[in-house]
């Protein structure tokens, strides 16, 4: 991935074909020493690994999708647990039919192109484990 412009905090990234789109999102996060960031994205994916939280059993199903696909909409951050970084993202997909499949986003792998925008924020986002949910929250 590579930074095609920086705005002060706000920085404008480019995926290419056959990168991991939440990889990357953590590869420059860490380069660029950022422990706390949002971001959106756009482009084309062609392998998707989407999941969903079942609260009870406290584990995640997931799917894997292998089409082409759009990028309709992938919002997330960026945050610390301990001393890893851990990306968290949710995404919309759309196949050629126009059918939509979401949830939360594992790896998107880019087939296309793939446009990011992530906006550092000042300070640390952290993380820990919560018994309750079984989740990594933000403290």
């Amino acid at each position: 991935m590579k930074r095609v412009l920086k705005d002060g905090n706000t920085h404008i990234l480019s995926a290419k074909r056959g990168q991991d789109l939440m990889e990357q999102i953590k590869m420059f996060c860490a380069e660029h020493h950022i422990e706390a960031a949002y971001f959106h994205v756009m482009g084309a994916a062609g392998e998707v690994e989407l999941a969903w939280y079942d609260l009870e059993a406290k584990q995640y199903g997931k799917e894997q999708l292998r089409e082409n696909l759009e990028i309709v909409s992938l919002t997330g951050n960026v945050s610390k647990l301990g001393e890893d970084l851990v990306v968290h993202g949710h995404g919309v997909f759309s196949n050629a039919a126009m059918e939509t499949k979401a949830g939360h986003v594992s790896k998107a792998v880019v087939s296309g192109a793939c446009e990011v925008v992530l906006v550092q924020l000042e300070g640390k986002l952290e993380r820990e484990y919560d018994e309750e949910t079984g989740l990594n929250l933000l403290r």
